[in-house]
């Protein structure tokens, strides 16, 4: 994970504004998220035909409402890239119980903090500055 300074860092707006930017722009808003807290994730690494390992990460902390709602008030986080690889072949230490394969579907990745080459920095960097630009033209608030 390598953090990226920003102009959207400690933004705030409405969800509806905030989530229509950044679904516009390419991100989409993590499923794993929670009422207070979550990260519209945008893949780096689209050409790959072996699934996505990149991405350029925004976090969003509800300051009023609930993530998902209309009448939530978000403040942006500091993004940040992240690449997440998958193990390849069989996950030894699944357990193929029906109550845990409802919780547990993924395997851990092969390294939680693996190293981001240049590629995908300089990438991140550019779709960044194209979200703060457009987050300057939109005057959310």
């Amino acid at each position: 994970m390598i953090q990226l300074p920003s102009s959207l860092e400690n933004q705030e707006g409405p969800f509806i504004a905030i989530d229509r930017v950044m679904n516009e722009e390419g991100f989409v808003l993590g499923g794993g998220y929670e009422y207070d807290h979550a990260c519209y994730d945008k893949v780096l690494d689209w050409e790959t035909t072996q699934g996505h390992q990149t991405y350029l990460r925004i976090p969003v902390i509800a300051l009023s409402g609930s993530i998902g709602t209309r009448k939530a008030q978000l403040q942006i986080g500091q993004p940040f890239v992240l690449k997440h690889p998958f193990k390849t072949g069989p996950d030894t230490t699944a357990d193929a119980g029906l109550i845990t394969s409802t919780f547990s579907q993924f395997s851990d990745p092969a390294d939680k903090d693996d190293y981001v080459e240049q590629e995908w920095l300089d990438r991140a960097r550019c779709e960044l500055t194209q979200l703060e630009k457009r987050f300057e033209k939109e005057a959310i608030d």
